[in-house]
């Protein structure tokens, strides 16, 4: 915990960074995997981005969490 009652501040700037972060990786990953036509192909299209969205989690996770 931090001096001074500074822990919830810290808590949120992570939290806004993560979040900011995970946009940001979300929009790399679907440049380089573009998700299956959502029309078409349902089913795919979510399975496709659960995947991508578990893999930007684990990084913004390394990156931010546990670093």
């Amino acid at each position: 915990m931090q001096p001074n009652g500074s822990l919830y501040p810290h808590l949120m700037e992570v939290e806004q960074t993560a979040e900011s972060r995970m946009q940001q990786t979300m929009a790399q990953l679907l440049k380089q995997t573009p998700a299956p036509d959502k029309e078409q192909n349902q089913m795919a299209w979510v399975q496709h981005m659960n995947s991508l969205k578990a893999q930007a989690e684990e990084l913004v996770l390394t990156e931010l969490i546990y670093s």
